[in-house]
């Protein structure tokens, strides 16, 4: 299939090429602090304000699908994975997102305060205002000798429209044609000059409705949890009447008898189960609200630029279980004539305060952000022009989260005596909830409540002058990084300091964290030098960074050879290094997670993440060999890349460690042997070697006598090896690209990535077509019997996707409006299946699973 529409586009080209007009747009290049270099140095990707309209996306965390050097991103909510709803990254390369590198106007923004739940800590893209996007360069190579600690697999610059004159006013809509999920925004963008002075401001609002995982179905079928409500007796016991009557010998599981009238599930004969899957969003309600402010003033000596932006997103639904498992009570045992119990003997309760009956609680969000620039420009004499910059940066993400409170429902399992009932001491009855009054259980719900706020303050200084021929750029850069967490009081745990933990927080099953306050400074200097001859292009760079206990110098030269007026080489290699963040190395919490035990009982367990305060920076060797060849109105570029990566930082996975030794040290089991946690920490991985190849062909913008103005564009990336050490014996490296990867700690991988689009301009309409393709992709990890009889299978099948929109203009009181009908996902493709209980039964950070989705816009612009 993609063979197909590569080649329908390469045909379509030549075709068109006899008869056009050459057309060639201006390109901003990121990866060099010296202006006007020469761009076929990098290997760059640019997407330009109309290139991002033309992806007919509702807001910036969805380019990701759009970028095909891009995998693992998160770009779409996983309610189940509980952090990092509300927020948004990209993974180039599948390194992780905290190898790539985020900038914003070529300034650095602070990480998130929370990392995500692999570990990865990374910049939130949702500080971007979508209608100030002028550019975002997409850099795929490593830039450390440039931008410093993080840019690993690539930079990700986007920059805002600092000189828009004139108003902008955008509407959205775009709404599911299978369900009822939608996003409308408005937004509004307006900017003027006054001789010396020029500003602009813009706003965004969007409004996203939810989409439940019960509207689509199968979605969830494999997230069903043992722990509905069944009892294990400790002795044989005779239950004379009730619906709990009957004779029970020692050791005997017993479900609910009225486990499907109560809303349960019977997994097997002796387990009443909880579908818990199809409570949680695929897609939450969501308000985003950005504002954009841009000042700049030219004086006779010098140029001053301000721009500020603020970002927030409120998570106002984020529906989850009504409680989570009684985790506590898996070593605790139910005595007789404690919670309404009818046995005679102790029982052990593998349940739920709250089950299948009752309603789900929401768990909000609140997400601030704001990055604030300013810029003085000047000349100093002899030919050399100074670029001062200072910059503030802040990400705050307060987080509510509903539980049991463990003290309080000691006590009401013993008797309390409630506000409403001064004079009557309430029980609660385990057996039958009914019997429980909302006074009781509002008395015993709680929730873990927690702020993660990170702050990063700096200061930079570029030098830049021209010595002959030669362009050279240089300087020296500083900040201040901050961290702090804070815990309400029942959510606070500590540990000891071997990282055991002493206590959690007083919650049934959410383990809190400790409370944290560092910070850390940064000092570096850097140097860049730009060469040109008659056919050769080349630069050299270097840079010295220095942390409070590491340091690290990383040079890098690129080569551009150009062999004749049509084809070209180009070559790079240098050193990058990407620190441990804050959070990988101070905060420790106890999070809930699902693993998989070794007789294939899948449960969310307590999983306390340790950080790591003597982790090494990760470093790596980086080398690009590219060819460029451009012949009238074609282009095609094409680069083979590699990666070595050593001390790569990452998150032990809770699987891995299980499937490596399940009763080891990490494991935390009860007397009956049931996995109650595992206690991981992040560690530096040995070596990860990758290496791939990007193609890009373009056909450049061209006017036709038949079908007006056409461009088009097919990009790819193929990875060739992903080696990272094999979990049972890191002397080994095992190849993940074409798996899923379940059991460690990088996304899934699949082999090939392409993304492919055609352009038309004819008259006063535009006619858009974008196809995007993922390899299938295998699954490695047992399928249960559950998933076998639902049909699952061990290949994940491969993903092609085809967009199309439609738009016109029309001339009105002096300015243009612009109208757009879009279709994404025209086909209606459901996502691909993946057998990953207890999670979603699709990939999320591969596959959108909203099906066919419709747009409307309107553009007004004066």
């Amino acid at each position: 299939m993609i063979k197909k529409i590569s080649l329908i586009l390469s045909l379509l080209s030549i075709s068109l090429a006899a008869d056009a007009e050459e057309i060639i747009d201006e390109v901003i290049v990121t990866g060099t602090f010296i202006k006007q270099t020469e761009q076929r140095l990098y290997s760059l990707d640019v997407i330009n304000e109309d290139d991002y309209r033309n992806l007919n996306i509702s807001n910036v965390a969805e380019i990701s699908k759009y970028i095909s050097s891009s995998l693992g991103s998160h770009f779409q909510t996983n309610s189940l994975d509980g952090f990092d709803q509300g927020m948004a990254s990209i993974n180039l390369r599948g390194l992780g997102s905290s190898s790539t590198l985020i900038l914003v106007n070529s300034k650095r923004h602070t990480f998130a305060g929370t990392p995500s739940s692999s570990g990865d800590s990374y910049i939130d893209l949702n500080i971007i205002p979508e209608i100030a996007i002028n550019n975002i360069d997409i850099l795929k190579e490593g830039a450390t000798s440039i931008y410093g600690s993080d840019a690993v697999s690539g930079v990700v610059n986007i920059s805002t429209n600092n000189d828009f004159e004139g108003l902008k006013i955008r509407f959205e809509h775009h709404g599911t044609e299978n369900y009822n999920q939608t996003d409308t925004s408005i937004s509004a963008l307006m900017g003027a000059n006054f001789e010396k002075l020029n500003y602009s401001i813009g706003l965004n609002i969007l409004d996203r409705n939810p989409l439940s995982a019960s509207e689509i179905n199968g979605i969830a079928e494999l997230a069903i949890s043992g722990l509905g409500r069944s009892f294990k007796v400790h002795d044989d016991d005779v239950v004379i009447n009730g619906p709990w009557a009957g004779e029970y010998t020692k050791g005997e599981k017993i479900p609910d008898p009225n486990c499907l009238n109560n809303g349960g599930v019977l997994t097997n004969s002796t387990t009443c189960g909880f579908k818990y899957g199809e409570r949680f969003n695929i897609v939450n309600s969501e308000n985003h609200k950005k504002v954009f402010l841009n000042i700049g003033y030219t004086a006779d000596t010098f140029d001053y630029k301000a721009v500020l932006l603020l970002s927030n997103v409120k998570v106002n639904d984020n529906p989850q279980s009504p409680s989570y498992p009684a985790l506590p009570f898996l070593s605790r045992k139910i005595q007789p004539n404690q919670g309404g119990s009818p046995f005679n003997v102790p029982v052990t309760w593998y349940g739920r305060p709250l089950g299948s009956e009752y309603d789900s609680p929401k768990s909000p969000k609140d997400i601030s952000q704001y990055n604030f620039n300013q810029t003085v420009a000047k000349e100093i004499g002899r030919g050399i022009q100074l670029e001062a910059s200072l910059t503030l940066s802040n990400h705050s993400n307060e987080h509510y989260r509903p539980d049991i409170i463990d003290s309080k429902f000691l006590q009401a399992l013993n008797g309390v005596t409630i506000q409403d009932n001064q004079d009557i001491e309430v029980f609660w009855d385990i057996f039958n909830p009914e019997n429980n009054s909302n006074e009781l259980i509002d008395y015993i719900s709680g929730a873990e409540i927690s702020k993660k706020t990170a702050n990063l303050k700096s200061f930079d200084l570029i030098f830049r002058r021209a010595i002959k021929n030669n362009q050279l750029a240089y300087g020296i850069y500083a900040d201040n990084e901050e961290l702090k967490i804070n815990y309400d009081e029942i959510s606070e745990a500590r540990f000891s300091n071997s990282g055991q933990i002493l206590k959690t927080a007083d919650l049934f099953f959410l383990g809190g964290g400790i409370n944290v306050n560092e910070s850390r400074n940064r000092y570096a200097a850097f140097a860049e030098l730009d060469t040109k001859s008659r056919n050769l292009n080349g630069k050299i760079s270097g840079r010295y960074e220095r942390f409070n206990s590491a340091s690290s110098f990383d040079p890098k030269i690129s080569l551009h050879y150009e062999v004749n007026n049509n084809l070209s080489l180009r070559a790079s290699r240098g050193s990058s290094f990407s620190m441990p963040s804050m959070a990988q190395m101070y905060s420790s919490e106890i999070i809930l997670g699902s693993v998989r035990d070794f007789d294939g009982a899948s449960s969310f367990v307590r999983q306390a993440k340790l950080g790591n305060a003597n982790l090494k920076p990760a470093t790596s060797l980086n080398t690009n060999f590219g060819l460029i060849y451009v012949n009238r109105n074609h282009k095609v570029t094409i680069d083979l890349w590699n990666i070595d990566f050593k001390n790569r930082i990452e998150s032990e996975s809770a699987q891995a460690i299980l499937n490596l030794n399940p009763f080891g040290d990490n494991i935390t089991r009860n007397e009956n042997n049931d996995i109650v946690g595992v206690t991981s920490t992040y560690f530096n991985e040995e070596n990860t070697q990758i290496s791939g190849v990007d193609f890009k062909y373009e056909l450049l913008k061209i006017n036709t006598k038949n079908l007006g103005l056409v461009s088009a564009k097919v990009e790819s990336m193929t990875l060739y090896k992903f080696l990272t050490p094999d979990a049972a014996d890191p002397a080994q490296l095992v190849n993940r690209v074409g798996r899923f990867n379940y059991d460690t700690h990088t996304y899934s991988l699949p082999k090939t990535k392409i993304n492919a689009s055609l352009l038309i301009n004819k008259n006063e309409y535009k006619y858009q077509i974008n196809a995007r393709y993922l390899d299938g992709y295998k699954n490695y990890r047992t399928i249960s019997d559950l998933g076998q009889s639902l049909g699952y299978k061990n290949i994940v099948d491969s993903f092609l996707i085809v967009d199309l929109s439609v738009g016109s203009y029309i001339e009105f009181r002096g300015g243009k409006i612009d109208f757009k009908v879009s279709i994404a996902n025209v086909l209606d493709q459901s996502a691909p299946r993946v057998f990953d209980a207890p999670d979603f039964s699709f990939d999320t950070r591969a596959h959108d699973p909203r099906g066919k989705i419709i747009g409307l816009t309107f553009e007004y612009l004066r």
